[in-house]
């Protein structure tokens, strides 16, 4: 069953939001309902948030937009997450670089 489309959109306006903690925060709040995602959602979500990780300057938001495409799973389909070919893998800080990697080869 899908989430509720309220919360749905509040999801996309915080990933969305002009505060590096408010797009942290929502990624985060993303993970807490993984289960309870249906395939619309999870592709919109992962769409969105992968979106937000190829603009993002913030790296505690950008690690929890790409942790939360993690924990999405098969949701993130690879056409929702091509938004994230466009990072420079090998600048970003510590780790990101491979959950990018993680992310855009799985089968």
């Amino acid at each position: 069953m899908p989430i509720p489309p309220p919360m749905l959109l509040e999801f996309v306006r915080d990933i969305t939001a002009s505060t590096p903690k408010v797009r942290e925060l929502a990624a985060d709040r993303v993970t807490d309902l993984v289960t309870d995602y249906s395939l619309a959602d999870g592709r919109v979500l992962s769409g969105v948030l992968a979106a937000a990780a190829a603009c993002e300057k913030d790296s505690g938001a950008l690690e929890a937009q790409l942790n939360a495409i993690i924990q999405l799973g098969s949701l993130a389909e690879p056409e929702m997450v091509e938004s994230l070919f466009s990072l420079d893998r090998e600048s970003l800080p510590g780790e990101l670089g491979d959950y990018v990697k993680d992310i855009l080869e799985r089968d």
